[in-house]
């Protein structure tokens, strides 16, 4: 069987989820004795290392840009986005491959009609959140149509699938759920004295991860620290940019924003009093998992996707009140009550992994080719 990914996450994104996701896909089943890989990755600046399993893949077409801005601040994205373009058509074109899987919503590319689609949804927050998006209509386009040619639809939780037969009327047999996982590991993490001497830490920590979009919620967990909880903890903030002046007070000496790589993150997850995660929305929600991993109590939202990855390994809150989360936060200071829920996240986190969403994507792959 003969599977192609295209260029298109790629040329987006250095790091991320998606890209992420496709990274630990295409690794995992390249290997596979009856699977021949045919991977264009295109003009790209992305860091997940493919070039390193080239010798598992049928075909590899990659050049990695130094910078963006070789030209000027635009004219390289465009003139590599449509060499790109031009590029991969040929390659489709011309491909006698039995799946294509695009690595995100097509626009307008010719595509060979004889050649299955499988295309993965990850959420519906452009759909619930368009004003977030400068690119929403577009993305909100692109992904109709990709939506409407794919064969089998990919989505990532029950709840994403739900929101798509909500939303977009599908009838359920088209989608397979296929959960995700996390990547991090433990090998290389900080002490505690020396993460803390490293970073200002200065007393236990409450933990925040990823950015701080309106869906994202942040402002409930700084407000309930504010109000609450800055006497007894610092609040340290990982990823999303650092804070832009309406976030912060100058009475906020003790909210941290640091970003950096796994290790760091693995570190601040391992030492953490908790992990935080007051989401709106998720499609699936990968940062309660990681926190699980590295033995980090999570105190997750009660909607969408979260209950369902999280099961009964987190505290659970109405992300519209203050008074349950700080409650929820507070619950932990009974040790009984943090050992059990690390516990339980230990349990959790080994339900998922990116071998079972492999092997479970070589399946759906080997369904169609069956048809």
């Amino acid at each position: 069987m003969k599977v192609l990914y295209d260029y298109t996450i790629f040329q987006s994104q250095r790091y991320g989820g998606i890209s992420r996701y496709f990274y630990e896909l295409i690794t995992r089943i390249s290997t596979k004795e009856d699977v021949d890989i045919s991977l264009f990755q295109g003009f790209h600046n992305n860091e997940y290392a493919f070039s390193e399993n080239k010798q598992n893949y049928g075909s590899y077409w990659s050049y990695k840009l130094k910078s963006k801005r070789t030209i000027s601040k635009y004219i390289p994205h465009m003139l590599f986005s449509i060499s790109n373009k031009i590029l991969f058509e040929y390659s489709m074109m011309t491909s006698n491959a039995n799946i294509y899987h695009p690595t995100f919503y097509m626009k307008r590319i010719k595509h060979n009609n004889k050649i299955p689609i499988v295309i993965t949804v990850y959420d519906m927050i452009y759909e619930l959140y368009p004003d977030l998006f400068a690119d929403s209509r577009s993305v909100i386009k692109a992904k109709k149509r990709a939506i409407k040619i794919a064969d089998t639809i990919i989505s990532i939780s029950e709840n994403t699938k739900n929101d798509l037969i909500r939303i977009y009327g599908l009838p359920e047999s088209k989608i397979k759920v296929v959960y995700l996982a996390s990547s991090l590991c433990s090998s290389n993490t900080l002490e505690s004295d020396e993460l803390k001497a490293s970073y200002r830490i200065t007393r236990p920590y409450i933990l925040y991860v990823g950015d701080r979009r309106a869906y994202k919620n942040f402002k409930i967990l700084i407000d309930s620290y504010r109000n609450h909880l800055s006497n007894y903890f610092d609040l340290v903030c990982f990823g999303g940019g650092k804070f832009k002046p309406n976030e912060l007070k100058s009475s906020d000496n003790n909210i941290i924003q640091l970003h950096g790589s796994d290790d760091l993150l693995a570190s601040l997850y391992k030492h953490a009093f908790c992990f935080v995660y007051p989401s709106l929305y998720e499609g699936f929600g990968i940062p309660p998992l990681e926190a699980m991993s590295m033995g980090c109590p999570v105190i997750a939202s009660n909607t969408s996707s979260i209950p369902e990855v999280v099961g009964d390994a987190a505290i659970l809150f109405d992300p519209n009140s203050e008074k349950e989360l700080v409650q929820s936060i507070q619950s932990l200071y009974n040790e009984y009550t943090r050992k059990d829920l690390i516990k339980r996240g230990y349990e959790q986190e080994k339900k998922f992994s990116w071998e079972k969403m492999a092997n479970e994507t070589l399946s759906i792959y080997k369904s169609i080719v069956s048809r």
